[in-house]
């Protein structure tokens, strides 16, 4: 693979800079990082009214693991982030370095693995288009 085409490299710095971006976003902001995917992580709505002491304590102990879940989620969420500014650290690197036939392997496995599993499970989430994006995303990935 002596000759890359320019519409590669394009695609590859293109994606990469998408990445750190979304990554280092996601990293100061879980929350938005996982609502851009169609991942909202939002709070669930409890019942205002305490009508007992037994209630109170209910809403009380419901709403603390509300707190640990959304800690959580948004632990997690942070995961996923630096792992996309990894992703896209490495890919700029390859392109800095012209190594860009490593980086045309890392597309191709992101856009098989990477973007079809997002996709399916984006769906199974209800968030079809999200979905349907992704695996957009990564049938371009493989076919630049």
């Amino acid at each position: 693979m002596d000759y890359i085409l320019p519409t590669f490299k394009f695609v590859c710095v293109t994606f990469a800079t998408l990445a750190v971006g979304t990554g280092a976003r996601g990293v100061v902001d879980p929350v938005g990082f996982s609502r851009s995917f169609g991942l909202a992580l939002e709070s669930t709505k409890r019942n205002e009214t305490n009508d007992t002491n037994a209630d109170a304590r209910r809403n009380t102990a419901a709403s603390r693991a509300d707190q640990q879940y959304r800690r959580l989620a948004e632990s997690y969420a942070s995961l996923m982030a630096v792992r996309q500014l990894g992703t896209g650290l490495t890919l700029l690197t390859f392109a800095y370095q012209g190594k860009w036939t490593e980086a045309a392997t890392i597309l191709v496995i992101i856009g098989i693995v990477v973007a079809g599993t997002d996709g399916f499970f984006l769906a199974c989430a209800g968030s079809k288009s999200n979905g349907i994006s992704a695996l957009a995303a990564g049938a371009i990935y493989v076919g630049a």
